[in-house]
């Protein structure tokens, strides 16, 4: 990641984790996105907790942060657990709609994100 950068993880719910991204998601960030992801999925030992994606303080995403994005989500698909972006900035969710991965993407419930529109 850029020095910009931030990447963090609370648990703001039981059997659910939020991992908030900050500043430049771009292929400079796509390896320490996945590598705290990763750990969170593989080190649960809850029973299929949520995971939520933050990306309302991404100042810039290219394809490559997407894919990491769409990777976190096929990672925790695969070990049985449920993760959206709850929330997403402007220039997040400019790409995820001009990919049309919005519609995979959504949050729980289909609530709004930033920008005033659901995903």
């Amino acid at each position: 990641m850029g020095n910009d950068t931030v990447l963090s993880t609370a648990a703001p719910r039981p059997q659910h984790t939020r991992h908030t991204v900050t500043g430049d998601l771009d292929v400079a960030a796509v390896h320490r996105l996945r590598s705290g992801f990763a750990a969170t999925i593989d080190g649960s030992d809850l029973a299929r907790p949520g995971v939520q994606l933050d990306l309302g303080g991404v100042t810039f995403m290219d394809a490559a942060g997407l894919g990491a994005v769409m990777w976190c989500r096929q990672h925790a698909l695969s070990a049985g657990f449920a993760c959206v972006v709850d929330d997403a900035s402007p220039a997040a969710l400019r790409l995820m709609r001009l990919t049309g991965t919005h519609d995979l993407l959504r949050g729980f419930a289909a609530a709004p994100l930033a920008g005033g529109a659901p995903v």
